[in-house]
């Protein structure tokens, strides 16, 4: 291949493109509490906040779950797969005294369980977003220009 050919559609430019016109629409969209949301949301992205400071963003990407994956976060019976947002305030609690602490290990804690309840009551912001890779590409740009502290990328 020539080093000068095109080898790019250009697709996620364009992608990439609609991302401040997407978090100005995320920003502008009023919070709620989560059983304030609507039940026929289809799929997209949702960011919690704790005292009006974002602090976790995440996304939905089957459809017709969005508001069931909120509500995962902060459900009693939700584990460290499901609850992943009050699974990182519970790690970043427990580290502290015990940074061996397996996730079944965590999940099994006070912390784990009071962070669920935390969750429940934090304001949230939603976007509906239909396609599989704005949202995955979205969540990453929503977390960094939101700053939010519980957002790392590394793998579990």
């Amino acid at each position: 291949m020539e080093p000068n050919s095109k080898r790019s559609n250009g697709l996620f430019g364009k992608i990439v493109e609609s991302f401040p016109a997407l978090f100005e629409e995320l920003e502008k969209s009023p919070s709620c509490q989560r059983l304030e949301i609507p039940q026929n949301l289809t799929q997209g992205i949702y960011v919690f906040y704790e005292n009006g400071e974002p602090q976790y963003v995440g996304r939905c990407g089957r459809k017709g779950r969005l508001k069931k994956r909120i509500l995962e976060h902060s459900r009693p019976s939700s584990g460290h797969n499901t609850a992943t947002f009050a699974f990182l305030i519970a790690k970043e609690e427990l580290d502290k005294r015990d940074p061996t602490l397996s996730r079944i290990d965590i999940e099994k804690t006070p912390e784990f369980h009071e962070a669920k309840q935390k969750i429940a009551l934090m304001q949230i912001k939603y976007l509906e977003i239909e396609d599989p890779i704005t949202q995955t590409l979205f969540e990453v740009y929503a977390a960094l220009e939101l700053g939010t502290p519980y957002n790392n990328w590394e793998t579990h």
